[in-house]
């Protein structure tokens, strides 16, 4: 089964963002255009564009990561737990 390697928000908000946006307080968008190809939020594994990660978090709060990169080839600190749990599981 071929899954996506989707995130919870790519890049960093940049000067167009307010400083809620900057603060992390709020997201607006699920991907910022500074360093949009740079995962800064936890990963997960979802079987669909449409369909819950592994773990169960909400599709509707994942972008895919740019690039599709293989699970294995995210730092340890970015990969979900759960859907790391899972996948080996």
């Amino acid at each position: 089964m071929a899954l996506i390697v989707a995130t919870e928000r790519l890049g960093r908000p940049g000067a167009e963002s307010g400083w809620l946006e900057r603060a992390g307080i709020v997201q607006k968008r699920g991907r910022y255009p500074t360093s949009p190809d740079q995962p800064t939020a936890t990963c997960h594994l979802q079987p669909a564009d449409n369909q819950n990660a592994l773990c169960g978090y909400q599709w509707e709060g994942l972008t895919a990561v740019p690039g599709q990169p293989e699970w294995s080839e995210l730092d340890d600190w970015l990969r979900c737990d759960r859907c790391d749990a899972l996948l080996t599981a």
